[in-house]
């Protein structure tokens, strides 16, 4: 036991007296994650519009579409120049959108399915080539769209309010269910990446791990010392980069989904995700060790281990896309399990039963994978490349 303490110091001192390694892994991944996508919800509600208003000058605005404008963000002026003075304003930015209207426009729509009827025609100049102007096109032919549906109404679907059974809650947990599992299998994955080669293969290019071998140490406390250690720092970085996820996404979706309310999420929620990240990060960090130890340096190891990032990858995306209600024995799957109780524990549906298969399997192939890799440290060829 005093072996595996003594290796767990020794891989701990050396992570937190790094203080470059110590900045990378732990403090940039979760500060950059909340400073791009805290970055890209303002993008995101610039382009979606949020309270922007848009310019529109109308000529012959009919008296009936008055009250469908109210409250609009149509800042409406009323058009008494040429037409193509206001057409160069919307080349030149100055002005959104130039609306045309029939001066028989009312009377028009008033003889609407007698004989001879031809709908009268709204011309609406507005510049592709600018967003607001586009985005102001889009918002006046709603309008125009609402009104016409109104005069030629046949049939209702779903008048009024109170059909969607949705809350803000449950549509919180939904978008968090499919964003979560994928980006902290990432997260999780890229902090094992950051510190077990070098422990592994790194130890073993400068010769460290060979001497490391011949102290009476035994080899399967100083495999099960680097696990434990290199889980340690893997699950701190981890933890950073789920904060910094978790503390951003009311900003990144405030644009699209007006921000989302964390607060049906209790303390219990937030334990098993602990748990489900701290078993994940056992299995991945015992994963790579063990390849870690059949290469020579840290490149040859991060080349062995790439495919497991892929692997990592699409798990997460399958999770996001299968959503809830998959068989509570798919938890046994090793990655994928991880994914799918990280998206259970998001949309607040997770059942005890696959929350307890992850925990023990991923543990399960965890300490099979640390005896694999006790029996590569008393392999010579392995070791010492005999």
């Amino acid at each position: 036991m005093s072996g595996i303490i003594a290796i767990i110091k020794k891989e701990l001192a050396r992570f937190f007296f790094d203080r470059r390694m110590l900045v990378t892994t732990l403090i940039m991944p979760g500060l950059l994650i909340y400073v791009v996508y805290t970055l890209m919800g303002t993008l995101i509600s610039d382009i979606a519009g949020g309270d922007a208003r848009y310019s529109a000058a109308v000529k012959n605005m009919p008296e009936v579409l008055t009250a469908y404008f109210s409250g609009s963000p149509f800042d409406i002026s009323d058009a008494s120049e040429s037409d193509d003075a206001y057409k160069t304003r919307i080349v030149e930015g100055s002005l959104d959108i130039f609306v045309l209207f029939p001066e028989d426009f009312e009377d028009a729509v008033a003889s609407a399915g007698e004989p001879g009827y031809e709908a009268p025609n709204v011309e609406i100049y507005y510049s592709s080539s600018s967003d607001d102007s586009a985005a102001a096109f889009a918002a006046f032919s709603a309008v125009l769209d609402l009104y016409e549906k109104a005069i030629s109404n046949v049939f209702n679907v779903n008048h009024g309010d109170g059909y969607d059974l949705g809350t803000p809650q449950s549509s919180a947990a939904y978008i968090l269910s499919a964003i979560v599992p994928m980006i902290m299998l990432v997260l999780l994955f890229s902090g094992c990446m950051a510190v077990a080669p070098e422990s592994i293969a790194g130890e073993k290019e400068r010769g460290t791990l060979a001497t490391m071998l011949v102290t009476p140490v035994k080899r399967s406390h100083i495999a099960i010392g680097k696990i434990v250690s290199l889980s340690c720092i893997a699950l701190l970085s981890g933890i950073c980069s789920f904060i910094g996820l978790i503390l951003s996404l009311p900003n990144l979706m405030k644009g699209v989904f007006n921000g989302i309310d964390l607060s049906m999420f209790g303390l219990g929620h937030y334990m098993m995700m602990l748990g489900v990240m701290l078993s994940t990060v056992l299995l991945l960090i015992a994963a790579i060790s063990c390849v870690s130890a059949m290469a020579k340096s840290v490149k040859e190891a991060t080349t062995y281990v790439g495919p497991l990032s892929v692997v990592v990858v699409v798990v997460g995306l399958l999770s996001s896309l299968l959503g809830r209600g998959v068989s509570q024995w798919l938890c046994l799957i090793p990655v994928y399990n991880s994914a799918i109780t990280m998206t259970g524990i998001m949309s607040l549906s997770v059942t005890p039963l696959g929350f307890i298969l992850t925990i023990v399997s991923n543990v399960v192939y965890a300490g099979l994978l640390v005896f694999l890799l006790t029996r590569m440290f008393k392999s010579e060829k392995i070791m010492f490349d005999k």
